[in-house]
């Protein structure tokens, strides 16, 4: 769980910032209403990624960005950029729009009629392109404005622990959007009604504002505004019911590769079983995944990722490794039904993977990150649940913390490093007025809280708490007053 690093107020990027706020008046001017919620999308995004909000506080800095971009107007146009805002922008600047918005309908100065039908496209068709292996797919919807049409398109990596976002657009040349992903190499393409389409794209989409690099894909930060409320135009998928697999299932289909014939390359019984365990675990952490899934870019993610990341492997585990985990993915290409291109696609990439295993499991910031879950990380627990037991604790004490105090590395997994690391963090902080001894035993509870996930409310408030935008170090404030 990260924290967003914040781009700089000055240099190339304030004249980016400048220039797509010439680009959006230019186009308010114009009465396009699509092309001025694009363009308000990258203002409200561009808003997020420059430095100030933390130092300021979120009202302060979201009144100076609608000051810098509506620089003391009360016009129609910048009315229409009130209610764009309003629309498309995060919860503090839509009230800070919708407060100067009132102020300039109570001086007589109202929005064009165009901008009442912004955010109001009427979805039209929608469609899915996945590949057979399950690591990637892209949905299509396309909106209209009357007889205007444009569409969307979300590019989604199903590899990772949570499906993430890794690409999106909004464009009118709807026609070459579907183009895109359609007649690909191991692709399948169809068209999917639109409550299907919300179904698969709103969940990555909440947590796209983390998953998404900023460094590689600023476009697709930017248009997110525009690409959720799209999303909240389509049908709920109200009579589906996905799929949850259980620790039964996967023990069952753990046991189905020890029996096979696969298993009779996979070395000792006790290594097989262990690699066994933890691939299948991961290959069904999304729902209506069933257990023994696997994919090119789904191995990389388990074996470079997940497993260097939480499993404390012993030297048995390390040696077994490359026998377990070949026999395991012929299994798991024939279980998941892949034809035999498909299949010596996965076994073409799985050296390379195994080759880059050993350098990934001895990288000091996968040592720190097993710390997080190693009182957990039994080979058959759900990969899922081992990823919110990392956020959980990672919230509570974050790993740049457990490293930065110099001297011997602390260990998060032990509650006096916890202690020194949570003075470190909040020792100095800003009580609110509170007597400075009595915040810190605070600080160190709700941490402790954390930790332990006891009570479970504490986790479930802090999650509530990081979904509205607020900083993890301010999040520990907030639920310790």
């Amino acid at each position: 769980m990260g924290r967003r690093n914040h781009r700089p107020a000055s240099g190339p990027f304030r004249e980016s910032f400048d220039g797509a706020l010439d680009e959006l008046w230019a186009t308010i001017a114009s009465g396009d209403v699509l092309h001025a919620e694009v363009q308000t999308s990258v203002f409200a995004s561009m808003a997020l990624m420059a430095d100030g909000a933390e130092a300021v506080g979120p009202e302060k800095f979201a009144d100076a960005v609608l000051d810098s971009a509506i620089r003391d107007q009360l016009t129609p146009e910048s009315a229409a950029f009130c209610r764009l805002v309003v629309s498309l922008g995060t919860p503090v600047l839509k009230r800070e729009a919708s407060r100067r918005l009132k102020e300039h309908t109570d001086d007589g100065v109202y929005p064009p009629d165009w901008v009442a039908a912004a955010g109001r496209p009427a979805p039209r068709s929608a469609w899915r392109s996945y590949d057979v292996f399950g690591d990637l797919e892209y949905v299509v919807v396309t909106f209209g404005y009357g007889e205007a049409e444009h569409a969307i398109l979300v590019g989604i990596d199903m590899t990772t622990t949570r499906p993430a976002v890794i690409f999106l657009t909004v464009s009118d040349e709807t026609d070459k959007l579907i183009e895109i992903v359609r007649d690909r190499p191991f692709e399948r393409f169809g068209e999917i009604t639109l409550a299907e389409a919300r179904r698969r794209v709103e969940q990555p989409l909440a947590g796209a504002d983390a998953d998404l690099d900023l460094e590689t894909n600023e476009s697709s930060f930017t248009v997110l505004p525009v690409v959720r409320s799209r999303v909240r135009r389509l049908p709920a998928d109200a009579d589906f019911t996905a799929v949850e697999y259980t620790a039964a299932d996967r023990a069952a289909a753990v046991a189905d590769f020890l029996r096979g014939p696969d298993a009779g390359s996979a070395g000792p019984i006790e290594e097989a079983r262990f690699w066994a365990e933890v691939l299948t675990g991961y290959s069904s952490r999304v729902p209506d995944e069933p257990p023994g899934q696997v994919g090119p870019d789904k191995l990389g993610e388990m074996l470079l990722s997940h497993v260097v990341r939480t499993f404390t492997l012993t030297d048995s585990h390390r040696a077994g490794l490359a026998p377990a985990v070949t026999a395991w993915v012929r299994w798991a290409a024939g279980r998941q039904g892949l034809d035999e291109a498909a299949t010596a696609r996965v076994l073409e990439h799985l050296p390379k993977v195994l080759e880059h295993f050993g350098s990934a499991y001895d990288d000091p910031d996968s040592a720190v990150a097993r710390t997080y879950v190693r009182d957990l990380a039994a080979s058959d627990a759900d990969a899922a649940w081992l990823t919110d037991c990392r956020d959980r604790r990672q919230l509570a004490v974050p790993p740049a913390g457990a490293g930065a105090l110099g001297g011997d590395p602390l260990d998060a997994s032990d509650q006096e490093h916890r202690t020194v690391i949570a003075l470190a963090e909040f020792g100095m902080c800003d009580t609110g007025g509170a007597p400075r001894e009595d915040f810190r035993r605070a600080v160190q509870r709700v941490i402790e809280e954390l930790w332990h996930d006891d009570p479970p409310a504490t986790w479930q408030r802090a999650k509530k708490l990081l979904a509205t935008g607020m900083a993890p170090h301010d999040v520990i404030h907030a639920i310790a007053r």
